[in-house]
Order: structure tokens, then sequence, then C-alpha cells
């Protein structure tokens, strides 16, 4: 139990931290001028946080885009052009990724019900389910800043995720998730896909029917493999900006 909490205690403090760099790396107040981070004890100093603390919360900021290390030399701030681009790369739920950046996403609308695989709109990728699985369809419209942002498909599996109250689904899905202590999520398969706006996503974000719409599909499995969601996320293309890195 006593590692348990400490473990809890550990993750809230890296988090702590991680908000805290992400708004000075955003106000540009953290770096020399070539960008590079103070030492490690500097900035432990600084934070007042253990090197364990320090380490797991720069690891993270790297996977999110906001820095890089260079070998032997140090920890840089990432150049990034527009605040408004939103990473793709971690594992925080969008909510998380838009309140960083002094945005509010808030569900307006909102509907669950039960279906079956074979009535589903869409299929995960690598689909192996029985056609007679049960499902809930999940249903939501998101908006950023008050103006339309998310047309929002998603299907969990009933035996796998339990009950989902309705409440639920105006908040973050993922963390909602996360507190599940039945389940654990270990990865997700992302495909991205350029397609056009049918009737309903026309209506949602007010532009004609075949405007271009950028549809994210999501495969959630929890850590031993088992697939326990899959999602289909569409956005008006020409609000949306997603980013990634890799190493070369």
């Amino acid at each position: 139990m006593k590692g348990s909490q400490n473990m809890v205690q550990h993750e809230r403090a890296t988090e702590t931290l991680v908000n805290k760099l992400i708004k000075e790396i955003q106000a540009n107040k953290i770096g020399d001028a070539t960008n590079k981070l103070p030492s490690e004890p500097e900035l432990m100093a600084q934070y007042n946080v253990t090197r364990y603390t320090l380490r797991q919360a720069l690891a993270k900021l790297s996977n999110m885009g906001y820095l890089y290390q260079a070998h032997g030399i140090g920890t840089f701030v990432r150049p990034r052009l527009d605040n408004s681009i939103i990473s793709i790369q971690n594992s925080a739920g969008l909510t998380t990724k838009v309140s960083r950046q002094g945005k509010r996403l808030t569900t307006e609308h909102a509907n669950i019900k039960t279906t079956t695989v074979q009535e589903a709109e869409f299929l995960p990728s690598a689909s192996r389910l029985d056609p007679q699985e049960s499902l809930w369809a999940v249903q939501r419209l998101r908006y950023l800043d008050g103006k339309p942002f998310i047309f929002e498909r998603s299907y969990y599996l009933k035996d796998i995720v339990g009950d989902m109250p309705e409440s639920a689904l105006y908040g973050s899905l993922f963390d909602f998730i996360e507190k599940n202590d039945a389940l654990k999520p270990g990865f997700q398969d992302e495909a991205i896909a350029a397609e056009a706006m049918n009737s309903a996503m026309s209506t949602f974000f007010k532009l004609p029917i075949g405007s271009p719409v950028l549809c994210v599909y999501d495969d959630s499995y929890l850590n031993n493999g088992k697939l326990f969601a899959f999602s289909k996320i569409s956005y008006d293309s020409h609000l949306m900006k997603l980013f990634m890195f890799k190493k070369i």
C-alpha cells in the first residue's frame, strides 16, 4: 500500500512540474539564448523537486515535443512556430492537451446507446471482434472555446469497460477510463485520413456537405493487449493541425 501511495505522489509531482514547465515554455520564460535549459541541479533547486521527478517530467515533455536532448550537451526547448498545434505523440487526453494551451474543450451534446459490432459505422483496423459483441456507442459534439471543433463517434466494449454513466460523456473519457482500477490502458494505434463531410458533420461544422474533414481513428488497448475501445475523431481540416516528431 505504501509503495502504491508513493507512486501516486510521484505521478502527481511529475504532472505538476510538467504543467509548470509547459507554461514557462509557452511564455518564453525558460531557456537561455540558445533555448538550453539550466542544469539538473539548478532545475531541482528552482522547482524544489527530486532528480527522479525532474527526469520523469523532462522525459514526458520530450515525448510531447516540447523539449529535445542533445547527448553530452544538454536539454533544449524545441522551436515551435504554432502553440495551437496538437501533439498526437503523447498519451494525454485531448482535454488536457488543449487546457495546457490555455483553451477550453467542452462537450455540448452527447448520447450513449447499446449496439453491436455488426451495427457499428466503422471497425478497428485489425478487427477480430464477434459480430454480436455488445458495444457502447458514444456520440459527442465538442467545442473549443465555444466553436465547433470535434465530431466524435466512439465504441467501447461493454464486457470490458462496464457501465458508462452519461455524466462521464461531458468530461474527459480518457480520465474516466484511467480512474477505473479494473482497467489499465496500455497503448493506442492511430491512423489519420482525409475524408469528406457527411450531412451530420456539415450541420455541426456549419460547412457544405463534402467539405474536407480530418479524421483520426484510434484503437485503444489495455496493457494486456485487449482492445477496449475504437473511435473516429473528426475535425474541420481548416482549423486542425497535428504535430509529431521523429529522430533521424
